[in-house]
């Protein structure tokens, strides 16, 4: 990747949906030559998927929480069952295995606390996995 990659990488960050010509004379190349650039970064995988980002508070989910999971077993099979509980709760938007205190970091967009409520008792509260859980709710977003 020369510095040119990294330009276009910056700007498509900023905004995907601009068009190709658009991107080229941003960065000083042909059309052709920006297209063909952005397909090898795809093909190689630097460029996974252009996203449309959602604005969750206009849809009515005007609660943000960050939770903490500590698991009791940590071997492969209990992880992926753990794994797909996370990829089908809409509420949780990003979910990390980490290092350090605990296992996992959940992101959660929630329309209010009734639905947190109801999101523990099925989903934390329910599952012998897990030890424990802590919840941050987000006050402020400083960079998205």
């Amino acid at each position: 990747m020369d510095k040119i990659d990294h330009k276009i990488i910056g700007i498509l960050r900023q905004d995907a949906e601009l068009t190709n010509a658009a991107l080229a004379e941003q960065v000083n190349l042909s059309p052709s030559s920006c297209l063909r650039r952005v397909q090898k970064l795809k093909q190689q995988g630097i460029i996974r998927k252009m996203i449309c980002v959602i604005d969750d508070k206009a849809l009515g989910r005007n609660l943000q929480a960050i939770v903490e999971v500590d698991l009791d077993r940590h071997g492969h099979a209990s992880f992926v069952a753990f794994q797909e509980k996370v990829k089908n709760e809409d509420a949780i938007i990003k979910a990390f295995g980490i290092t350090g205190d605990s296992d996992v970091v959940l992101f959660l967009n929630l329309t209010d606390m009734d639905e947190y409520q109801d999101l523990c008792d099925r989903f934390f509260d329910r599952d012998k996995n897990i030890i424990r859980f802590r919840t941050s709710f987000v006050m402020r977003q400083i960079k998205d």
